[in-house]
């Protein structure tokens, strides 16, 4: 059983991993973005959670690690996708030690600065009730990022092909859950 966090740049290609990954070890996917989507139909509730930005990334989380929970508890592993902070990871992993689950970071990015800009402004998510960003959001995101501090995490760069980042994506997870048996 697995509890794999991918993180890293918004448009570096951290949904189409994590959905590879919960098709191939098979695993529930759970995304900020959807999650909070749910949170945006209500209005009210809405304008308490979206600002600032850190309340909105803290609910984020929780609801995520609840969702986390239910799963490790059915022995169902769980991939959970988004921006993340060291703070929430050393949450889930303290969730995974609780729950027997091995623990992986992955973390993406993208050196090609064009490739990512092209795939920011060509792609689009149709989550309901939620929002694209601009190129511009996400470049200013990407010039703040603060790396996962997590060690043995593992980095995937989104000029690579996305075949060849779920191979080492699913290499990194199973690794672990062996090197977890020791």
């Amino acid at each position: 059983m697995h509890l794999v966090v991918v993180s890293g740049w918004t448009g570096a290609g951290k949904s189409t991993l994590a959905d590879g990954l919960g098709a191939a070890l098979p695993a529930t996917v759970v995304a900020f973005d959807w999650v909070m989507s749910g949170l945006r139909v209500f209005p009210e509730v809405w304008q308490r959670v979206e600002l600032p930005v850190e309340r909105q990334r803290e609910v984020g989380w929780e609801l995520m690690g609840r969702v986390a929970e239910q799963q490790l508890r059915r022995g169902a592993s769980v991939v959970l996708d988004l921006v993340a902070r060291d703070a929430a990871v050393d949450a889930w992993s303290a969730l995974a030690g609780r729950h027997g689950a091995t623990m992986s970071i992955i973390e993406c990015r993208c050196a090609d600065e064009t490739l990512h800009r092209e795939r920011v402004e060509g792609r689009r998510r149709d989550i309901p009730g939620w929002y694209e960003l601009t190129w511009e959001q996400v470049r200013s995101g990407r010039e703040r990022y603060v790396p996962l501090t997590a060690p043995g995490k593992l980095v995937l760069d989104a000029s690579e092909p996305v075949e060849e980042n779920l191979r080492r994506a699913v290499a990194h997870v199973t690794a672990s859950a062996t090197v977890g048996r020791d």
